[in-house]
């Protein structure tokens, strides 16, 4: 068995922080300087050629309200472009640690201030709901800082240790929780439809 700080793991199992364990970990501001982002990116309330991803548009289930960017912002902005499926965490402010996924739109995407994206070198599903996880949240709200304005950077979250199970373990996990998150969501659904 493989011992770390949070318990016992399978032998077949290894430990690795997220930073080598992904293919990109990034943020609105890998873009470029405070300056030149806010010289080259303006918000637009009118719909155009991409939207940026925020933390308020999935607590709205991407339902509206967008902030928009033009095709010029959306090519500054190449190093936090999206595509849908990607893990999405918040890392400032009083929701910090919150855990969602890109949503697949029909307008091109791009990352928000306030959040990192991730895309690991494993099955992205695991590794969502490692994060979820009790085990994933206390291991974000070990760098946190700060009491007013809550945040980490994404220097410190590549320094997590995740489990690094065989490839077909995380596959088999995310399976299993995502037949059970689409249940959950399948219920909620017909609840909703009969409380209307």
């Amino acid at each position: 068995m493989l011992e770390w700080k949070y318990g016992t793991l399978p032998t077949s199992w290894e430990l690795s922080t997220i930073g080598d364990y992904s293919n990109t970990i990034t943020d609105y501001v890998a873009n470029g300087s405070f300056a030149s982002l806010a010289q080259n990116v303006q918000y637009k309330e009118e719909p155009d050629v991409a939207v940026l991803i925020r933390l308020v548009d999935y607590n709205n289930n991407f339902k509206g309200d967008f902030v928009y960017i033009d095709e010029h912002a959306y090519e500054f902005l190449s190093k936090s472009k999206l595509y849908g499926g990607e893990i999405i965490i918040s890392n400032v402010g009083a929701n910090v640690g919150t855990v969602f996924r890109c949503p697949t739109l029909t307008l091109k995407m791009s990352l928000a201030p306030n959040s990192i994206m991730l895309r690991t070198k494993g099955i992205d599903d695991f590794y969502y709901y490692w994060f979820k996880s009790p085990v994933g949240q206390h291991a974000i709200a070990s760098i946190v800082t700060g009491s007013a304005q809550p945040k980490f950077n994404k220097t410190t979250f590549k320094k997590i240790v995740v489990p690094v199970p065989p490839i077909e373990t995380q596959r088999k996990i995310a399976l299993c929780l995502k037949t059970i998150d689409e249940k959950i969501e399948c219920n909620k659904s017909i609840n909703d439809n009969l409380a209307a």
